[in-house]
């Protein structure tokens, strides 16, 4: 009995990829899409410029992590 999985490294790398895809689509999808904050709405706290440009947010670094935390 083989222990080797059918179809070969290439049909695990492609299945890779094609789940890394789908997790960047779905991950984009839930990202807020509006113009970014300059104050956190959770705390007030000015967000840095870097983070604003990075990505689109609406809550400084701590009051997100916190608030994904919950989340789960």
């Amino acid at each position: 009995m083989s222990t080797s999985w059918a179809g070969g490294t290439d049909a695990i790398i492609e299945r890779m990829e094609q789940m890394t895809s789908l997790f960047v689509e779905e991950t984009r999808k839930s990202m807020y899409k509006g113009a970014s904050a300059t104050h956190c709405e959770e705390c007030g706290e000015e967000i840095p410029e870097s983070r604003r440009l990075a990505i689109p947010c609406k809550y400084c670094l701590a009051c997100q992590t916190k608030l994904e935390k919950s989340s789960k």
